[in-house]
């Protein structure tokens, strides 16, 4: 007996310790494990510690009070009914996927501008959200795909809220053509659940459709769970309004015809006016001749006389000019001479006056001073006398100057008389007067005067003649003037006319300019070819199909809803309906029947969709997120019954079903569990030879898988094929915790203990045992919760499963199974066992040898070790079997490699396929669809795909496979033939992917090419893709922008120029009618059916700048026209574009040993700077999936290492303990290699389930040695004595285990073949690794412990 955690001191630190690792891990299922994991942790050592310090009270409890257990029991039953019939049963676990998807329209966009102008602005901006891991990205024609891969531990619902904030940013940078983004969060549930064909006797496909669309697909969607109906094969009707220039140049010829009747009186008066201003141009003219003939002679008479006038006027000028000029000469002489002869009788009397006083000086002053002189000499004055002597020289000087002055007045009057003769004596002897002196003035004065008098008399007659004159020439001018003014009055009489005449003329040519535009202008706004084009006429109509409420109005305490408008209900009513109304007598309001065909049109030619040959509708339907995908399937298949018995022409036919699949499955793992659990009891009788301990043991089975139920219940656990073959793994297990118990009480029995004793002592004996070794299978579960992805998701269920299977199962067999046992076993008999003695004989024989050859015992376990690791890896790695074959297959029909099909091409083909398959035995049903945007097809038109329906004759899927294959060999197209029930290796990859990423295109296709290159020369790929395939035919207009720039336009000109000559994809508004709604859509003639050729024709109006005049200038002046191919998608990730060369793998060979050939050809080519090339794909799927189990199986020895340590208090006992491992793991490899399978993701699986339950048996043994030599015995004995005394309960427990899942080892059932390799890896481990645990692990104990007695290191 081993000592576990017996210290009851330490106790509560455990308990504390524990229940710290609960809470810390308290949601979610992986939480729900670990919690499992920790409480039986805290189980196993507080039993163990009641084990040790209260006698085994769990035990003894369940033997003294057998009611309690019963009520227990009892008290599981009830509850594991009720939660089997609410669980939900499901194909696959619930995974939620870390993904979105953003799907944003940008209508009419190459994949080169919806990648700039609308995928790389998402991806940037979704590159910032929260947890994001990978951004990746398609462009397509029209529209975007970027796709969002999120850490696991994302919330999807804050993200989803995240990225459409993200978007609601990004939305104004969009191009006007865009469309609002749309979030799509990926869901397994998006993968339908049924497809069934629905077809009705009598009708039409067109009528099938309104009856799929309008009854049936209502009433589908009304069933609770599901989601949605898709269909295929629909057809879609949709009215085409095709504008008819026919009629429209006929209407229009109508309207000129009226217009011009309109025009014609204001044309007729224009034309009268204008005959009115002829006639008056002529009178002018007229009139304008014999007025200027009159003035010319009157103004020739005037002129001569004006002539003679200014003849006469001449000379009396010039006679009166001299004449004025003499009297001017006499009138200036006069004065003249006046003041000279004035000036000269002043100097004569000066000079006699000077004459006279100096001869009065001369006597008088003499006299005087004589007189003078004889005074003073009387008066004896002296000074006197010198006075007047002195006055006596002044006398003198007196008289000396007086003499002078009269000099100088002779001397002036000479110079008078020289002066006058100069000036004046010419002058006057011209007018023959004399003046020789001054005293000749007074005379010639005189005779001036009488000149003068004579001049002035001769200037006034030459006045008065000259005045006469003037009157002349004034009469003359007078004659003159009135001749100009009659000449001018006449021109200005003309002009006048003239201008009128001009002012007629001119609002002649206005008014009739007026109604030439006038007319033009409504003959242009009354011209349906401007009126009525595509663009106008759809606005047209949806403005008339118009009915909104414009609000409310209140009378009477009455609300009245107020609505305007009212739309078209009919196809007749659209065609009566008014589109314009001209305003013209005569002219009826113009009607959409007037300029157009319209017609409704339906897309039978895009879409197929049969059943055995006949019309029918496909319906794809899914389920809603949570709900029981068998409970969904079930309701709709009853729903289909309930259809058909109302409706005796309706035949529902179903095609694809995931319930049919999960029952098949559910039904599988049943049988299996109970055909292992029979095969459990059949080794209880084998080696027991004894009924009632076997009935307790087979009474446990159901027992603890109901008790596992009920915790599958309540922790939120599906039925499905991952869950369920967990629960069909612990049958094989639940067994063996009981059957060690029962031997245990069934020896001491046998020994001679009372039943009561036995039964509690048995149980005792074992539990530390069967708690460690119950604790370290499930534990090997726990690193599952450090794995990520895909793996994590689906293996939890199975974990939790298994954990819940053990944990039922100790709690049976420390309670229930010792209550049995005690009332079953009460009276027991010694049973021989003599073949068994005999083993036992042998194999103690055995075990002698072996550990006296030690060494050469574990050198061969390695060499096997290593042998059976190099022949498995050598087949190479793969994912899982996700293929499970049933009833059902699905053949595909494309075109051949290399080749081409229109989509009536493939639909031909398909229908000799159909004729084909219909006469191969064991076929019931053949659906087959493609196009009509199904969501199986995805609207695709590049290949049929049906189901085949097998019936109940006795035909395989693979015979039926085999028959397709060699009945359509000789078809003009591929046929490809899938018998798997539900293929979901889309969710993980298939086959091989390389990625060649970069950012030029050309390059990118370039190194694809090379790759598609290398892949194919690698021997066993098949179906190379080279990503170059998925491409169209394109025809692009390439614009010559310097020759576009002389005539004035730009490749965006161009592009409306062509643009318009296309028909629009987008409908103009939508009709209700009674029965359906019918988009309508607005075409032009010309656009109905638009060829390359149409496009080269186009010519665009150039007005040339200088002459002003328009010409038409061919489009392919200034393009050029060009037919290629052009990529379909662009692939991006990270923000990088990519191209995914693929090819899928052979039967022989295997994909990650095909991928490493490709990956050592693939390092010899030389990337330019900014390419890489990766592997992505199914390798990547496993490699990623393969690296997270080997972490998983690391954690899980680690973690069974450290329990067994805290199990045996001991380091040395788990060690060796763990050398069952590799022995198991060899018996593994082994097994994989004998079947043909490869190491995959479910056979790591089952590597790690096997590390948990190998030790069991190495922990049964060393435990009992380890009880044995504390009781004293020998070490070399006390291993002899363990292994006789611990073979049979552990060959009980590994042939259950192994008998158990053996019918899934074989494959037997449907669903098996997923887990089939994890079962194989099982059994073969549990068959090897037992028989040398046997052997190897009771050698390695001799070999690492010391022989000394474990007596005394007991405390």
């Amino acid at each position: 007996m081993c000592t576990g955690f017996c210290l009851n001191q330490q106790s509560k630190k455990n308990i504390n310790w524990y229940e710290s690792l609960a809470i810390h891990f308290e949601t979610g299922k992986l939480n729900i494990l670990w919690q499992n994991i920790c409480c039986q942790v805290f189980i196993t050592n507080v039993l163990r510690i009641q084990v040790e310090g209260q006698k085994r009270v769990l035990s003894k409890l369940s033997v003294k009070k057998p009611y309690t257990v019963i009520v227990g029991v009892i008290l599981v039953i009830v509850l594991g009914a009720v939660s089997l019939t609410k669980m939900t049963t499901d194909l696959l676990p619930d995974m939620s996927l870390p993904y979105a998807l953003v799907i944003t329209t940008d209508m009419g966009a190459s994949p080169e501008e919806v990648e700039s102008d609308v995928t790389a602005p998402v991806e940037a901006s979704m590159a910032t959200t929260s947890s994001i891991k990978n951004v990746s990205s398609a462009s397509y024609d029209n529209y975007s795909m970027v796709i969002l891969e999120y850490e696991q531990n994302a919330n999807m619902d804050s993200v989803i809220i995240e990225i459409q904030q993200k978007l609601d940013q990004l939305e104004g940078s969009f191009p006007d053509g865009a469309g609002k983004p749309m979030i799509m969060q990926i869901d397994p549930d998006m993968m339908p659940v049924m497809v069934a064909s629905a077809d009705v006797e009598g009708m039409t496909q067109s009528e099938i459709s309104d009856y799929v669309e309008n009854e049936l697909s209502p009433v589908l969607e009304s069933i609770d769970g599901v989601a949605s109906v898709s269909t295929t094969g629909t057809v879609e009707e949709n009215i085409h309004v095709t504008l008819d220039q026919d009629k429209i140049d006929a209407l229009n010829q109508k309207i000129q015809s009226k217009i011009e009747e309109q025009f014609t009186e204001p044309q007729e008066q224009l034309d009268q006016a204008a005959e009115q201003v002829e006639s008056g141009r002529r009178q002018m003219e007229s009139g304008k001749d014999q007025l200027a003939n009159q003035l010319g002679q009157a103004e020739n008479e005037v002129i001569n006389g004006k002539s003679q006038a200014f003849v006469a006027e001449s000379d009396l000028s010039q006679n009166y000019t001299v004449l004025k000029a003499t009297d001017e000469l006499i009138k200036r002489a006069i004065p003249e001479l006046q003041s000279i002869y004035e000036q000269g009788m002043g100097l004569k009397a000066d000079i006699e006056q000077a004459q006279k006083e100096a001869q009065m000086n001369s006597d008088d002053g003499s006299r005087r001073i004589e007189e003078l002189l004889e005074e003073a000499k009387i008066s004896g004055d002296q000074e006197q006398i010198n006075q007047i002597l002195a006055m006596t020289g002044e006398n003198q000087e007196s008289i000396a100057e007086a003499g002078k002055r009269l000099e100088l007045l002779q001397e002036e009057l000479l110079e008078l008389n020289t002066s006058l003769n100069q000036q004046w004596a010419d002058q006057l002897a011209a007018l023959n007067v004399s003046l020789s002196s001054i005293d000749d003035i007074p005379q010639v004065i005189t005779q001036l005067s009488q000149k003068q008098v004579e001049i002035q008399t001769a200037m006034a007659a030459l006045q008065t003649a000259q005045e006469q004159v003037i009157d002349g020439k004034t009469t003359l001018d007078d004659a003159y003037v009135t001749l100009n003014r009659m000449e001018i009055d006449g021109i200005l009489e003309m002009s006048e006319a003239s201008a009128q005449l001009a002012v007629g003329e001119v609002r002649l040519e206005q008014g009739q300019e007026k109604l030439d535009e006038s007319k033009q202008s409504a003959l242009d706004s009354a011209d349906l070819n401007q009126i009525l084009s595509v663009e106008t006429l759809g606005g047209i109509l949806t403005a008339q199909n118009f009915s909104m409420p414009a609000g409310y109005v209140n009378e009477d305490k009455k609300q009245y809803l107020v609505r305007v408008g009212d739309k078209v209900s009919s196809v007749e009513k659209l065609k009566d309906l008014v589109l314009v109304d001209v305003g013209l007598d005569g002219i009826e309001p113009i009607r959409l029947s007037d300029v157009a065909e319209t017609e409704v049109v339906d897309d039978t030619g895009d879409s197929y969709s049969k059943v055995n040959g006949n019309p029918a509708i496909m319906l794809s339907i899914e389920k809603q997120t949570g709900y029981s995908t068998g409970d969904v399937t079930k309701r709709i298949k009853t729903r289909f019954e309930l259809l058909e018995k109302e409706n005796d022409k309706l035949h529902m036919t179903i095609l694809m079903n995931q319930g049919v699949y999960i029952d098949t499955i559910v039904e599988s793992v049943m049988e299996n569990m109970i055909v292992g659990a029979i095969l459990a009891v059949l080794i209880l009788i084998l080696f027991l030879k004894d009924i009632k301990p076997t009935l307790v043991i087979a009474c446990s089975i159901p027992l603890s898988v109901v008790f596992a139920i009920v915790l599958m219940y309540f922790t939120g656990i599906s039925l499905n094929i991952i869950s369920l073959s967990g629960l069909a793994l612990g049958v094989g297990m639940l067994v063996d915790n009981s059957i060690v118990v029962i031997e245990n009480i069934y020896r001491l029995r046998n020994q001679g203990l009372s039943i009561r004793k036995a039964a509690v002592e048995g149980a005792g004996q074992v539990a530390g045992a069967i708690f460690a070794s119950t604790l370290t299978t499930v534990c090997v579960f726990a690193p599952i919760i450090f794995t990520e992805g895909i793996t994590r998701q689906l293996f939890v269920d199975i974990a939790l499963t298994i954990a819940y299977t053990l944990a039922a199962s100790l709690i049976v067999a420390l309670t229930f199974v010792p209550m049995m046992a005690s009332g079953a076993l009460k009276n027991t008999r010694e049973i021989k066992h003599p073949w068994f003695d005999r083993i036992l004989d042998g194999y103690e024989k055995v075990l002698r040898v072996a550990l006296r050859f030690k060494p050469i015992v574990l050198i061969c376990v390695v060499v096997f070790l290593v042998a059976s690791v190099t022949l498995s890896v050598s087949k190479g790695f793969t994912f899982m079997d996700m293929n499970m074959e049933t009833e059902q297959l699905t053949v595909t029909v494309s075109a051949k490699e290399d080749e081409k099909l229109t989509f009536e091409e493939l639909t031909e083909r398909a229908d000799e396929v159909v004729d084909k398959i219909s006469g191969i035995s064991g076929v019931d049903s053949i659906g087959a669809m493609a196009g009509g945007g199904g969501i199986m097809s995805m609207g695709s038109t590049d290949s049929v795909t049906m189901y085949v329906l097998i019936d109940d004759s006795g035909a395989t899927g693979s015979e039926i496979t085999a028959s397709i294959q060699a009945l359509t060999a000789d078809l003009d197209c591929d046929v490809n033939t899938d018998s798997s029930a539900s293929d979901m290796s889309s969710f993980f990859g298939s086959g091989i992917s390389v990625r060649v990423s970069g950012k030029d295109l050309d390059k990118l296709q370039k190194l694809a090419g090379q790759i598609a290159e290398v892949v194919e020369k690698t021997e066993g790929t098949v179906d190379v893709d080279d990503g170059l395939g998925d491409t169209t035919p394109s025809f692009t207009v390439k614009v010559d922008k310097e020759k576009a720039a002389k005539y004035g336009m730009t490749t965006a000109q161009v592009y409306q120029l062509v643009y318009k000559q296309l028909a629009s994809n987008t409908s103009s508004t939508m009709i209700s009618t009674d029965l359906k709604d019918y988009k309508v859509y607005v075409q032009s003639g010309e656009q109905a059916d638009v060829t390359p050729g149409d496009i080269r024709k186009l010519t665009f109006p150039y007005t040339d700048r200088i002459s002003g005049e328009t010409t038409d200038i061919p489009l392919k002046d200034i393009a050029e026209f060009e037919e290629g191919e052009s990529l379909n998608v662009i692939n991006r990730s990270s923000q990088t574009r990519y191209i995914s060369v693929t090819a899928g793998v052979d039967e022989d060979h295997n994909v990650t040993l095909v991928s490493d050939q490709i990956q050592k050809e693939l390092d010899k080519i030389k990337l330019p700077d900014g390419y890489e090339i990766s592997m992505t794909g199914e390798d990547e799927t496993i490699r990623d999936a393969m690296n997270q189990l080997y972490l998983m199986l690391i954690l899980a020895v680690v973690f069974i290492y450290l329990i067994m340590v805290a199990q045996f208090q001991s380091f040395l006992s788990p060690f060796i303990i763990m050398f069952t491992i590799p022995l198991a793991f060899t018996g593994g490899f082994f097994a994989l290699f004998v079947t043909d399978n490869e190491v995959g993701v479910v056979s790591m699986i089952g590597f790690v389930m096997l590390a948990g339950v190998i030790v069991n048996n190495g922990i049964v043994l060393v435990d009992y040695i380890n009880q044995l030599r504390r009781e004293g015995m020998d070490k070399k004995e006390a291993i002899v004595t363990a292994g006789r005394t611990r073979l049979r309960p552990i060959l009980m427990t590994a042939l259950t285990t192994i008998l158990a899942m053996s019918t899934m080892a074989m494959g037997l059932g449907s669903g098996s073949e997923m887990m089939q390799p994890m079962a194989i890896v099982t059994e073969g481990g549990m068959l090897y690794g037992t028989l040398l645990t046997l052997i190897v692990v009771p050698c390695i104990y001799d070999l690492f412990t010391r022989n000394k007695s474990m007596v005394e290191e007991e405390i």
